[in-house]
């Protein structure tokens, strides 16, 4: 347990730059939302393309933010390339995508539960149940297991590997700690968004965070 803390706060150290730009980019959409009319208005025609388009919409934006942008970014990063880079691409912009679909329905789900506005009460409670439930227990295990299959080029060998050497505590507390000082932030911001409007916050706040640690990892590969 002790070792997870440690490498959870190396990772928090190594990107708390990208982590603090994110916090802030985040909460100035969210404020110029409701503050700034021209940004409401320049966001409603995706607002309601993700009302006529439902799980067509979720999908596309995930898929987009997730898969093809970061793609395009290391397409362009010859430092950053890795072995069968077109498939991996190909794989984590469908992974992205089918959770655009089931982020869709949990931001539903905590639309019903504790309603669709930006109260603080409201708020606190949807990024609780999101971070503290939902994130450890579904979307961290889930996605360390696929991008541990990533990382081993398809093989299930890293994953079998891993597991056996223990995968709660190598892979998931490390990586929750770290995800815990990005996205509680984060994700308080996502909410405060209309429902319509939270899966294309999330995409845009995950693409911008993934860049940054991107072009961090291209500085330090030149180096």
């Amino acid at each position: 347990m002790k070792n997870a803390v440690l490498i959870g706060l190396a990772s928090v150290r190594a990107n708390l730059v990208p982590m603090v730009l994110l916090w802030l980019a985040a909460a100035a959409l969210a404020v110029a939302y409701y503050s700034v009319p021209c940004v409401a208005a320049a966001l409603e025609p995706v607002r309601n393309w993700q009302i006529e388009n439902g799980v067509r919409a979720a999908f596309a934006t995930q898929a987009f933010f997730g898969g093809v942008v970061p793609g395009l970014f290391l397409a362009a990063m010859r430092s950053l390339r890795t072995r069968h880079q077109f498939a991996k691409v190909v794989a984590q912009t469908v992974w992205c995508g089918a959770w655009g679909i089931v982020y869709l329905w949990f931001y539903g789900l905590q639309a019903r539960m504790f309603g669709d506005g930006p109260s603080l009460a409201v708020l606190l409670r949807k990024m609780a149940v999101d971070q503290f439930l939902w994130t450890p227990f579904v979307v961290l295990p889930l996605s360390s297991l696929f991008f541990l299959w990533m990382g081993g080029d398809g093989s299930p060998g890293a994953v079998i590997a891993r597991c056996r050497e223990g995968f709660v505590r190598t892979v998931v507390l490390p990586n929750l700690l770290s995800n815990w000082c990005v996205w509680i932030p984060s994700v308080l911001a996502v909410y405060a968004f209309p429902v319509a409007l939270q899966v294309q916050m999330l995409g845009l706040a995950s693409a911008f965070w993934t860049l940054m640690c991107l072009q961090i990892g291209r500085r330090v590969a030149v180096k």
